[in-house]
């Protein structure tokens, strides 16, 4: 006898993932919400976690004997996906290929490389007086000092800054389901 249990996507209302899964949990239900942990490599202790598929989240439902109007009604939740007239269903095989690369807190590990900036790269500056302003990195000028250019007042000034005032360059390495 074929399983009757499907994958279907839900839409969920804005930022209220979390909530919609612990709703739909607290009710019986299968979910699976995969996140996305972002960690810097020398700095373990900074951990940004994001939704990998942002206001969505698949359900498991028993078709013809779940009550997809309950789901509806559930806080977090906007609507079950549709096309046409019919659930959106997700196959078994995208939900275990989504499994096999997350951990048991449903969470995909990814690191950020930590990079020099290179000349002519738009910067903003994270520390120091000038913290917030846009700026053109121009060079290194020693391993403690940069330099940059600055539109102060329409008008463009270089400015010697601490190097640790420009930070460095995060370049998020592409996250690859393969």
């Amino acid at each position: 006898m074929r399983n009757k249990n499907k994958w279907f996507l839900l839409y969920t209302k804005s930022k209220q993932e979390k909530r919609a899964k612990e709703n739909l949990k607290n009710q019986g239900y299968e979910v699976f919400l995969p996140l996305i942990s972002y960690e810097k490599p020398h700095d373990k202790e900074s951990n940004l976690v994001e939704i990998m598929f942002p206001c969505y989240l698949f359900i498991r439902l028993k078709l013809g004997k779940d009550n997809w109007s309950k789901i509806r009604s559930t806080r977090g939740v906007n609507h079950l996906v549709m096309f046409g007239h019919k659930p959106a269903e997700v196959s078994n095989q995208v939900i275990e290929f989504l499994k096999e690369r997350v951990d048991k807190n449903d969470t995909a590990r990814q690191e950020i490389e930590r990079q020099e900036y290179q000349q002519n790269d738009k910067i903003v500056i994270k520390e120091g007086p000038l913290e917030g302003f846009e700026a053109t990195f121009l060079s290194t000028k020693s391993k403690e000092r940069v330099n940059v250019l600055l539109n102060l007042v329409n008008q463009l000034i270089i400015a010697e800054i601490p190097t640790s005032y420009a930070g460095y360059k995060e370049d998020l390495q592409k996250f690859k389901l393969q």
